[in-house]
């Protein structure tokens, strides 16, 4: 996560979706308040407004800073490449006592659904909208992005925050490949797909192709229950317009 007092803004970092990269660029831009974080770079919006008051200084408080009025935002990706990507990164940075105890990537995906313990335990192995739930089931972020798209949202966010933020690429694994697909197999496909199943739909996500078919690429702001309708409805009145 960054916030930047200065600015007024609150980049989430959900893993796995450019953040390495944003982040760089975010920290850029004089005005980053590092007071104001936790120790993880993947604290939830929900964890950060239930524990920032505490964070907060006299100095905060005098000035009446209160980043419940920021601008936030994230991005999400195709849960599939996410996946794919994840898996890859742990080989290169995880401890090898856990990585030699999956044979390959669809024995990874196998025991994370039979609930491995330190597999679960993984903040990119949460669903992508648990970033920005908040208590009572609330959606809300003031931009949320694509990392299909990434710099044609950075670039609309560079407009709202009035800062140019500047991507170079971090965190890449050595093995790198766009063609997530070719990692596959059906029953794969169908654990990811059960797994992410609340979050693939309303963003247009498919298997089959990276990019999504319908954008969000702003602000959202329902419930999360009501979530897949009100996006694809909201969707498709844009569409028709």
């Amino acid at each position: 996560m960054i916030v930047n007092s200065r600015q007024q803004f609150i980049f989430l970092h959900i893993p796995k979706t450019g953040g390495r990269s944003i982040k760089r660029g975010l920290n850029r831009i004089p005005g980053n308040n590092k007071r104001w974080l936790a120790d993880t770079n993947h604290e939830t919006m929900a964890q950060f407004s239930a524990n920032v008051k505490a964070r907060l200084s006299l100095k905060d408080r005098f000035l009446w800073r209160n980043p419940k009025h920021y601008f936030s935002f994230a991005f999400v990706r195709n849960p599939w490449d996410r996946m794919s990507s994840l898996y890859r990164f742990l080989l290169e940075k995880r401890p090898k006592e856990e990585t030699d105890t999956v044979s390959c990537f669809k024995d990874f995906l196998i025991q994370a659904q039979q609930g491995v313990t330190w597999i679960q335990e993984l903040k990119s192995m949460k669903s992508q909208l648990d970033y920005f739930t908040m208590p009572g089931g609330r959606m809300k972020i003031g931009f949320l992005g694509h990392f299909e798209f990434l710099n044609d949202d950075v670039n609309s966010i560079s407009k709202h925050i009035k800062c140019s933020i500047s991507l170079g690429h971090e965190n890449r694994s050595t093995n790198f490949s766009s063609d997530y697909q070719r990692y596959f197999d059906n029953e794969m496909i169908e654990i990811v797909a059960s797994r992410f199943s609340e979050e693939i739909e309303p963003f247009g996500y498919t298997f089959e192709r990276k990019q999504p078919s319908r954008r969000c690429s702003e602000h959202l702001d329902c419930y999360r229950e009501t979530f897949r309708n009100s996006v694809i409805a909201d969707s498709s009145q844009k569409n028709a317009a």
